[in-house]
């Protein structure tokens, strides 16, 4: 997964409960972003889920997720509450896309490897 703002406790649970099932999660988040208030990447660090923050930009605002290496969920929908009660967003998942979802790979990997680990 790459997001940007990430404050919805409910999302953040249901990545969690999906990493202890044995699902392989890692996260890359926005630097600042993820040091508002109500950001749920230290919660989801706690549980034990890599981590890296990318602070290269004035804004990471990246936001996907790669499933199974063969699927994709994109869109402008930030993981927060804001987007889920008040926002106009949108969310588009591609369902068996391999090719695709292998550039989304390349992207997120490139992202990982130039994002650091956060400090406790």
């Amino acid at each position: 997964m790459a997001c940007y703002e990430f404050t919805s406790r409910d999302i953040a649970a249901a990545i969690e409960a999906a990493a202890h099932r044995g699902v392989k999660v890692r996260i890359v988040a926005d630097f600042k972003a993820s040091r508002q208030k109500y950001s749920e990447i230290p919660v989801l660090k706690a549980a034990g889920i890599p981590i890296r923050l990318d602070e290269h930009y004035s804004i990471m605002h990246n936001k996907f997720i790669i499933i199974d290496g063969s699927s994709i969920e994109t869109g402008s929908f930030n993981y927060s509450m804001a987007a889920i009660k008040h926002n106009a967003e949108n969310a588009l998942v591609l369902w068996h896309v391999p090719a695709l979802a292998a550039k989304y790979t390349t992207e997120f990997d490139r992202l990982w490897a130039e994002s650091l680990s956060p400090r406790s």
